[in-house]
């Protein structure tokens, strides 16, 4: 697309006759300035006639090149045009005639004639940018155009042709200067005069008379045209105008207020230096009264701009070819997921179009259809689908997994560490909720540390956990044996993702003293003498990269997720051959294994299983992730999986996971009905899992999107008040609505199955003692906690479902969605962690173990230590079951202090090759 601001070759002789026409003008205003001149200079007469017959040239060719001529001829500003060619011909034709004097009819209608020159300035609305410009420009040419005209017009009509010593009024003619007549024609036809200028030929009154008229009737039109536009005319169809005070991103797709409250709090969050930084929104429909709501709160930052990515002039509104990154949002609740993501696919090849190289980063819901994005020009692609439910998945035996994501990717804008509570447990659980994952760039003198080093170094000066490394084939785990190297930038070792406690840790790592480096290098150095270490071979060929490689690590994302295609394939043949020999296989009477599969419902015998109520958009990955995911005993099956949904999936579906899964059965049925529960055996199960089944204009009140889950929550809790069921995951779109759910086990909290979290009651509750001063400190500690943070609804951080980790919000997709601009490639970071990587022969990824014996009553730090040292693994948190008055609830701890002491029961989030204590007890005894 070529860029708006830079004028075409073509578009060169259109401004020159604008430019002529124009000086044109002034110029006849020039020669009669101090009156009427009656004859030219032989060399004027030649320019002028020059320039005229390029404007007959003109009117000609339009007229040939018009479909209906005699309706172009009849045209208003066609009979201009045609008009104000003529007095040059009538001079031509005066001069080779003999006769025609200068006060012969033909030369004082050309006279007049001349003076239309000044209606050309017309021309000049073609160069405005929008219809109110255009309108207003309109105006105001029509009323100089009206005062120019009309004072040549009578200076003409009034002029004395032949000299005349009496008075004006008895020689019926006046010579008069072009100001003066300027000045009678506004008073004229503003205030109809003060009669110290009038005319006094006939027809000179005849001209005023009917110039009189004539703006009375036009002026006023014009006028309304421009009420019409500005009523019309809102501020979301001006353009983006300063591109060059700041740079921007675009946001386009799908919007609702929700997520564009989640994105900006992320997007616009010191932490992420985008202080400067502008987004520009596109979209086709208004913005409704909700997302107003949010564009106020970040006015200065935001302009919403009503267009279509999918036309060129709406992205020059938007200035697409100088934003920074854009950004293409998926409406996850479309009823229909495959025409979604393709309306993704069509944005992004506009805008891809419009800019070769700004980064594109897109959200689609199939997995299937994210290699297809990548290859139309996405940058990046987050897939909702498969990244929710692999969550949902994989926190069916990750306890605590929700949490433990979704405070990593949420920012606080205050330091909570100052905040007092009455409560230990909220200051541990703050202090993990202001750790987030950060890309630090390592400094060059960190090169000849393996990578265990760099771990172990950055927890004790900084409190930095690294992860894993920006490679040039993407994302990585390492080995702690890695040698760190160097890379083409000379002050860069490495790029890696790590947890950290905000930007000031990160800022933190470069200001260590280089010498504090050297010398626990030498120490590592002799310690390494004493000590074998071999790194692996294929280590030694991954290069660190520095975040610009995006052609290689794109390719090796689009290998990733044409895995899915080939399975859907595979999945489309199976079903084909199936139905061409069922004729042949299946005997009368007899079900397919389809018929099986939705009528024969769940074994008896069926124990420690999951449960899930609701089928997932991409139950494949959803199934796989589970399976894939390492048991705490190696002689422990992966458990068998029962849905429990009100309709099944489709056969297509159903094949394309027959061939790959075991132990998958399904009950039809709704999650509210005893009977329906029962029969998934959800007394023995060892998870349940509820899912918000959410479509788009399904209700009159969005928030009430979470109404099926929560109501689900409810009829488990009662079916279940007598077995304890460990784990329990509720899936939620509107992030508030989990304040319903600890509303549910309010009374339940001693008898109650699940170990569910109480009642949050803001006023007597395990949070507010009874006592009136600590209430009061309490109160002032809620209060601090909304001052403090811009993100999210602060109060919802210490909501038991949430801190316990038994909620999975959707906002966390949103917010992932904005850390892909100053994070690249924190999505595949994400995907490596919770489902691991095809090209890692370890299969490292995030995993729990719970605390052995060996470790209870030690410290976390010495843990941590532990844990690097000898199995080779990191550890970034914990999981704490409840401890009736000093912890009411489970709780998750991100990176807690290094003096929280380990209790039975405690469990570690762990990242690296995953171990079990059962086949490996004496891990912590060398």
């Amino acid at each position: 697309m070529s860029e708006p601001h830079s004028p075409s070759k073509k578009d060169v002789p259109k401004h020159l006759r604008r430019a002529i026409s124009n000086k044109e003008a002034l110029f006849h205003v020039s020669l009669n300035w101090s009156g009427l001149r009656i004859g030219l200079d032989p060399w004027m007469q030649e320019v002028d006639f020059s320039i005229n017959l390029v404007f007959t040239l003109e009117y000609a060719l339009h007229v040939y090149a018009s479909f209906d001529r005699l309706e172009y001829v009849v045209g208003l500003f066609p009979m201009v045009e045609f008009a104000v060619v003529l007095p040059s011909w009538f001079d031509l034709l005066a001069a080779h005639v003999a006769g025609i004097s200068s006060t012969s009819t033909l030369l004082q209608t050309s006279r007049m004639l001349r003076s239309l020159r000044f209606i050309r300035i017309f021309r000049l609305v073609q160069f405005a940018t929008s219809s109110l410009q255009q309108q207003a420009w309109a105006a105001m040419l029509t009323i100089v155009s009206i005062v120019f005209t009309t004072a040549g017009v009578v200076q003409a009509t009034e002029a004395c042709l032949v000299a005349c010593d009496d008075e004006p009024r008895v020689c019926k003619c006046r010579d008069l200067s072009f100001p003066n007549l300027l000045y009678f024609v506004v008073v004229s036809i503003s205030t109809l005069g003060y009669g110290d200028i009038a005319p006094v030929s006939t027809s000179g009154k005849f001209v005023i008379a009917f110039v009189i008229l004539f703006t009375f009737i036009v002026v006023p039109i014009q006028v309304n045209r421009i009420q019409a536009t500005i009523t019309s005319h809102t501020d979301y169809s001006s353009a983006y105008s300063e591109v060059k005070l700041h740079p921007h991103v675009i946001l386009t797709g799908y919007m609702n207020a929700e997520s564009l409250s989640i994105f900006f709090g992320q997007f616009f969050h010191p932490s992420n230096l985008n202080w400067n930084e502008r987004v520009v929104i596109l979209n086709a429909s208004q913005p409704t009264s909700e997302i107003n709501k949010v564009l106020h709160a970040y006015d200065s930052k935001v302009q919403y701009i009503v267009g279509s990515p999918m036309l060129d002039e709406d992205l020059t509104r938007a200035v697409l070819c100088d934003a920074s990154a854009c950004y293409v949002l998926v409406n996850r609740q479309s009823s229909r997921p495959q025409y979604a993501d393709q309306c993704c696919g069509l944005i992004t090849i506009a805008l891809r179009r419009g800019n070769p190289t700004c980064p594109i980063y897109a959200q689609v819901i199939n997995s299937r259809n994210a290699a297809t994005l990548l290859k139309t020009g996405a940058s990046d692609v987050v897939v909702i689908g498969m990244l929710k439910f692999s969550i949902i998945g994989r926190s069916s035996q990750v306890w605590g997994l929700p949490t433990l994501l979704h405070n990593l990717l949420a920012q606080c804008n205050s330091d909570l560490d100052s905040h007092h509570s009455s409560l230990q447990w909220h200051r541990q659980y703050l202090h993990g909720y202001m750790h987030g994952i950060f890309l630090v760039d390592i400094p060059r003198t960190f090169s000849g540390l393996t990578f265990g080093d760099l771990i172990r170094f950055l927890y004790d000066k900084v409190s930095i956990i690294p992860l894993a490394m920006l490679t040039d084939d993407g994302v990585r785990f390492m080995d702690m044996e890695f040698k760190l190297g160097a890379t083409a930038d000379p002050n860069l070792c490495c790029k890696v993702y790590a947890i950290a406690k905000g930007l000031t840790a990160v800022e933190g790592v470069t200001k260590i003293p280089p010498e504090q480096i050297l010398s626990y290098r030498k120490g590592v150095r002799r310690k390494g003498k004493l000590m074998s270490s071999n790194s692996l071979d294929e280590m030694k060929k991954i290069k660190p990269a520095l975040g610009n490689e995006i052609g290689q690590i794109r390719e090796r994302i689009i290998n990733m997720f044409t895995v899915a295609e080939d399975y859907d394939v595979e999945a489309a043949l199976g079903l084909a051959e199936k139905r061409e020999l069922a004729d042949y296989e299946l005997l009368p009477g007899e079900m397919s294994e389809y018929e099986r599969f939705v009528s024969l419902g769940v074994p008896e015998d069926v124990t420690d299983h999951i449960v899930v109520c609701g089928f997932p958009s991409d139950t494949y990955h959803f199934i796989k992730t589970i399976r894939e995911a390492p048991m705490p005993d190696d002689l422990i099956p992966s458990p068998a999986i029962i849905f429990l949904a009100p309709t099944c999936i489709d056969e297509r579906e159903y094949e394309r996971l027959r061939g790959f899964f075991l132990d998958v059965y399904f009950v039809q049925g709704s999650p509210i009905n005893f009977g329906d529960l029962k029969k998934t055996n959800i007394r023995w199960a060892i998870s349940v899992l509820v899912l918000t089944q959410a479509s788009e204009a399904q209700y009159s009140d969005p928030n009430m999107v979470d109404a099926d889950a929560i109501t689900i929550v409810r009829y488990i809790v009662e079916i279940s008040h007598r077995t304890r069921m460990p784990n329990f995951v509720v899936e939620l779109d509107k992030s508030s609505n989990v304040k319903l759910l600890s509303s549910l086990a309010n009374e339940r909290r001693t008898s109650s199955a699940f170990g569910l979290p109480a009642l949050v009651h803001r006023n007597v509750s395990h949070r507010s003692p009874r006592h009136h001063s600590v209430l009061s400190r309490r109160d002032s500690f809620w209060s601090s906690l909304d001052d403090g943070d811009g993100n999210v609804d602060a109060t919802l951080v210490l909501e038991e479902f949430i801190a316990s980790g038994r909620v999975f919000m959707n906002s966390m997709l949103d917010a992932l969605m904005s850390e892909c601009y100053r994070k690249p490639w924190i999505a595949q970071f994400f995907h490596i962690l919770i489902t691991g990587s095809i090209n890692d022969l370890e299969e490292r990824r995030l995993f729990q173990v719970e605390a052995p014996e060996e470790l209870i009553a030690l410290q976390y730090g010495e843990c941590f230590r532990k844990f690097l040292d000898m199995a080779n693994c990191t550890c970034i948190g914990l999981w704490r079951p409840e401890r009736g008055v000093v912890l009411p609830h489970p709780c998750v701890f991100i990176n807690p202090p290094t003096d929280l002491q380990i209790e039975p029961g405690d469990l570690f989030y762990v990242v690296g090759t995953p171990f079990t204590f059962a086949s490996t007890p004496n891990i912590f005894t060398h």
